[in-house]
């Protein structure tokens, strides 16, 4: 039976830490299927979904927790059918100051929308000096959801917040 396997790692970034990651998942039967990894803070940070037979998945889990200097920790994931769902990006551009992540997606989650994927950054903004807040994100939400009261949920908090928040097609 195959087992799904969800990695989250983090260590003090070096050169060929991914090359033994993979190494350590190929030699025991695991295939690596969906990643996302990053430099943050002067770490390697990434999660990572793993299959891996159910034989050989012990096996694999004691391998990744020996990798040098790499901290690593592993949940079962689950396999099944997901519910009808329409995917939809959504992009919030606006001054950095707390709270924004909070809010938007608070409004998300009392519209039934689910966070799929996130993505943010704060860079300077080219003109004022100060910190520009980027988030892009990739939704999901059932079917019967209406996207414009999603819309409008989202433009009612959008002032408050001084952001611009549009939806990407």
């Amino acid at each position: 039976m195959e087992t799904v396997l969800v990695l989250t790692i983090s260590g003090r970034d070096r050169s060929g830490l991914v090359e033994q990651l993979a190494d350590v998942i190929a030699v025991h039967g695991g295939n690596w299927e969906h990643c996302r990894m990053a430099h943050l803070a002067g770490r390697f940070v990434g999660l990572l979904e793993v299959s891996v037979s159910g034989e050989n998945q012990q096996e694999l889990e004691a391998a990744l927790r020996t990798i040098e200097a790499l901290d690593v920790m592993i949940a079962v994931g689950e396999l099944g059918e997901a519910e009808a769902q329409g995917h939809f990006d959504l992009e919030v551009v606006g001054s950095d100051h707390p709270g924004i992540v909070r809010d938007v997606f608070k409004a998300l989650a009392a519209a039934g929308v689910n966070v799929e994927e996130l993505s943010t950054k704060t860079t300077n903004a080219p003109e004022s000096g100060g910190l520009l807040f980027e988030a892009r994100a990739r939704l999901a939400a059932s079917t019967e959801v209406d996207r414009d009261i999603i819309q409008a949920n989202l433009e009612a908090i959008a002032q408050d917040l001084m952001v611009d928040i549009r939806w990407l097609d």
